[in-house]
């Protein structure tokens, strides 16, 4: 299957802006995160009564600190405002710990989650949003508040760990990457534990969250949450944690919460289906197909009567357009069961060729036939070259290397821009030059060379060309490549091969009457340095020889 490039979404979720209701009035009423953010010391205090020193004066320093964050920004001096921002959060957080009982805490921890996102103090505002979210009276807005800056101090926090080594790199391995290996459920890394669970209480408070009820630009702008893309991010942190049956839970949840988000379902649909792929629950990927292809075929319609509209915006013909191929793909999925059962059967006759087991091979035909017979029935699906690419494999694995060959060609004719394309041009050169079907084995490896000139798998393809070339009687041409090679720094790695081949290219120099070519090539085998063995020692000597009489 191809599993196209949907890699994860890590931006920063909105948090900064604290999008609250309307003030509370009542002064003595224990404040939730939504409540405004006081102005000043004195508003801070106006539900107590003779206040001690101590409490006015981290208060005053408090707002001091705040105002001056203010002024740096103003005035665009940054730095200075994010040390302020910080000061400002600690500073709180040591009134928060002292007072605990104060009405404003959550407010105050609001505060200085914000000041410590804006500081970049990634870890810090983590912590002050945990606290909010786990107080014993924050009510539902609370919750949802928290976990809003709590998700994205974690997230950004994860992605600073990757970026400096602490923590691996978050890798969406799919199926097709797997060689039929079982998944391994790991617990992720902390940051990436603590959003997803952040991310779950959103989920769970979403609807209590004043910026749930703003428009998506009016979220971007005052600094609300999109519940879908956080939702999408924990599902993939979960795949990438190969928490495969979770992911797929989450996946679902986004599917069936957002069929109309052309922006969510490109990546959440593949995904979903991946996971039955990983879970070898091909009965199970159909189902799921089968199950959610008529909402989303339903939304894909309503979106292209949307997208006909003369008033139509760019956005909703984008969307038109997505969610018809994502309903088509779905509609593929259901019925594409020949995929899955083929990949079964390979899985299996891989188990018996292990064992020495005569029985392999026609298993591995039979998985040939039923990936042929997908790729026919399903021309434009994505995954239909990767159906003729597993089916010459698997023709291969039958010892049967002229239906693989042939296989190959038609998805080389079919599919020219196929990803496993580069995989199969040097498979066809190869294969053609074991049948000694040498002249087809040249214009395959010449193919890959022209198209890929410069990956690491061109050594590869040198060498089969040299070959080729040098059974079509076509020395100078070979020995050209041979040479080419041989001087290549990311293919004549070792001495003594290296060696070897120029010795050859020299002899093929000579044969096609090439004199000049000859001693440039007798020049840069003896300067070779390096050579340990015999033979390609001997070589180097007769090379050093033959320069002689040439002078």
């Amino acid at each position: 299957m191809t599993f196209r490039a949907f890699v994860a979404t890590l931006a920063v979720t909105a948090v900064l802006a604290p999008a609250v209701a309307p003030a509370q009035e009542q002064s003595l009423v224990f404040a939730q995160a939504d409540y405004r953010e006081p102005t000043s010391s004195e508003e801070a205090m106006d539900s107590r009564i003779n206040p001690d020193a101590t409490e006015l004066a981290l208060l005053k320093d408090v707002f001091v600190h705040i105002d001056r964050a203010g002024r740096d920004r103003l005035s665009g001096k940054l730095d200075a405002s994010t040390a302020e921002d910080k000061i400002a959060a600690d500073n709180l957080i040591v009134f928060v710990n002292r007072y605990p009982s104060h009405r404003l805490r959550i407010v105050f921890l609001r505060m200085a989650a914000g000041r410590y996102l804006a500081a970049k103090e990634w870890e810090a505002a983590a912590e002050a949003a945990q606290r909010m979210m786990a107080d014993p009276k924050g009510a539902p807005v609370t919750k949802a508040i928290a976990a809003r800056y709590a998700s994205g101090a974690w997230q950004m926090l994860a992605i600073q760990e990757m970026r400096s080594g602490k923590i691996p790199q978050l890798k969406l391995q799919p199926s097709t990457n797997r060689g039929g290996a079982a998944h391994a459920p790991r617990i992720p890394d902390r940051p990436w534990k603590m959003f997803v669970e952040s991310a779950d209480v959103y989920a769970a408070n979403w609807s209590a969250d004043p910026s749930s009820k703003l428009t998506a630009e009016q979220r971007r702008v005052q600094g609300g949450t999109d519940l879908g893309q956080l939702q999408l991010i924990a599902a993939q942190v979960e795949f990438g944690y190969d928490n495969i049956e979770d992911a797929q839970k989450r996946f679902a949840k986004i599917i069936e919460m957002h069929p109309h988000r052309a922006d969510l379902l490109e990546t959440a649909v593949p995904y979903y289906l991946d996971t039955f792929k990983i879970l070898k629950d091909p009965k199970g990927l159909e189902a799921a197909a089968a199950r959610i292809e008529p909402s989303v075929a339903a939304e894909a319609k309503k979106a292209a009567e949307a997208a006909a509209a003369p008033d139509a915006t760019d956005e909703q013909k984008k969307n038109a357009v997505a969610l018809a191929k994502i309903a088509t793909e779905l509609k593929e999925g259901a019925k594409g069961g020949e995929y899955n059962e083929a990949a079964a059967l390979m899985a299996k006759a891989d188990a018996l060729a292990k064992e020495g087991k005569p029985e392999a091979a026609a298993q591995y035909r039979e998985s040939a036939a039923l990936y042929e017979k997908f790729a026919a029935g399903n021309k434009t699906s994505p995954d239909a070259p990767n159906a003729l690419f597993n089916a010459a494999i698997a023709h291969d694995k039958a010892k049967d290397g002229k239906k693989g060959v042939a296989v190959r060609e038609q998805l080389v004719k079919e599919y020219p821009d196929a990803k496993v394309l580069p995989q199969t041009l040097l498979l066809l050169g190869s294969n053609l030059a074991a049948s000694r079907e040498y002249a087809a084995s040249v214009k395959y490896n010449e193919e890959y060379l022209r198209r890929w000139p410069e990956t690491p798998q061109r050594c590869v393809a040198m060498q089969n060309l040299g070959v080729a070339l040098q059974e079509t009687k076509k020395p100078a041409e070979a020995a050209a490549v041979y040479v080419k090679f041989a001087t290549d720094p990311g293919c004549g790695d070792d001495a003594n091969t290296t060696a070897r081949v120029l010795y050859s290219a020299v002899k093929m120099q000579v044969e096609a009457k090439k004199p000049a070519e000859a001693k440039k090539t007798l020049q840069t085998l003896v300067a070779l340095k390096g050579v340990t063995d015999p033979v390609s020692k001997s070589y180097q000597a007769d090379a050093a020889e033959r320069l002689k009489k040439m002078k």
